[in-house]
């Protein structure tokens, strides 16, 4: 259960903690505390995979995607990570945070540390933000 795993996070033991979240429910709470001992254990891309499904599923949830730009910063996938951290902020309605995260994203991109669909993603989702953020602005 949560309890027992958690128990065992805090022990240190932290594979033993995530064997025990698999076996039990996929709720959110499990698979988010899961995720957080894969990255701590080294096994951010199981953590990824988990966090990936979620935020397809639901893509306002802004704790996923802060862990799941975690994960890809474990996995040294910068971009990767900028993009979801900017994706948390827009789940919790901060526009111009996610728009400041989705320029330092597109400035790498300038950089040459780019995957093209990832690159194509952020300039379609700073897009978008940008709308929100003039709408929002025409609301004051």
């Amino acid at each position: 259960t949560l309890l027992a795993s958690e128990i065992a996070f805090q022990e240190g033991s932290l594979a033993q903690a995530v064997q025990v979240l698999d076996k039990t429910s996929k709720a959110r709470p499990e698979l988010i505390y899961a995720a957080q001992a894969e990255i701590k254990s080294g096994r951010a891309s199981d953590a990824v995979l988990r966090l990936q499904t979620q935020v397809a599923v639901a893509p306002r949830d802004a704790q996923a995607w802060l862990m799941l730009s975690s994960a890809y910063a474990a996995q040294g996938q910068t971009l990767r990570a900028i993009r979801a951290d900017a994706e948390a902020r827009v789940a919790q309605l901060d526009y111009q945070a996610a728009m400041d995260r989705f320029r330092a994203a597109q400035d790498l991109v300038r950089k040459g540390n780019a995957d093209h669909i990832e690159a194509s993603i952020i300039d379609s989702r700073a897009r978008a933000v940008e709308l929100l953020l003039r709408e929002q602005a025409l609301e004051r």
